[in-house]
């Protein structure tokens, strides 16, 4: 009986070491690391291992932090993590070969991103969001406040690429007027500046 005792509790110590990683803090909330992402590089705002894994704290510009992934992803969901709200997204990405998933989700009154390689939120993910400080908003608040900051991206993103189009409208009707003239960037930007001032 004794043996058996002591092979569980070798055992049991063991699963603890392979589990047991860093705990970090970012935006004054802290998270406990699984240690296969042990090792990363972090500061105030976020934590970062290589292109496999990162967790950030969003609260600056959320819209732009959520509108390309939710914009262009494969798949998403919404769902709760031990009194998270999360909205979990994946999409395949070349840059690392692989699925890449991206979670949302609020600690205390503070949203954060949680990035890593594959499109399931495993149990190491669940770990790190359901032992980081509880939720402050309500879940339907934040999936609400998610769908309001996407359609501000979405709308961003139209003026950018209107503002590119007149740009790029401009700069060949200023080329094509000056031919026969060298070439004069500053009398170009000018124009621009002089263009946008006056809309």
């Amino acid at each position: 009986m004794k043996r058996l005792f002591l092979i569980l509790l070798v055992t049991s110590l063991l699963v603890g070491c392979v589990h047991a990683g860093e705990k970090i803090e970012i935006n004054g909330a802290e998270f406990e690391l699984p240690a296969k992402y042990s090792g990363g590089e972090s500061d105030n705002n976020s934590y970062e291992l290589d292109d496999t894994f990162s967790i950030r704290c969003i609260d600056k510009n959320v819209p732009k932090a959520i509108g390309l992934w939710a914009s262009e992803c494969d798949s998403s969901e919404d769902l709760n993590i031990e009194g998270h709200p999360v909205r979990h997204f994946y999409q395949y990405n070349e840059h690392v070969h692989d699925n890449q998933s991206h979670a949302y989700f609020v600690s205390g009154d503070s949203a954060y991103e949680i990035v890593w390689t594959g499109s399931e939120i495993d149990g190491d993910i669940k770990k790190v969001i359901e032992r980081a400080p509880q939720s402050e908003i309500a879940d339907d608040d934040f999936y609400s406040g998610l769908d309001v900051c996407l359609d501000i991206y979405k709308e961003q993103r139209k003026e950018q690429l209107n503002r590119d189009g007149e740009y790029n409208y401009l700069e060949a009707k200023y080329k094509s007027q000056s031919d026969n003239q060298p070439q004069d960037d500053t009398r170009f930007k000018e124009i621009l500046f002089t263009y946008y001032v006056n809309r």
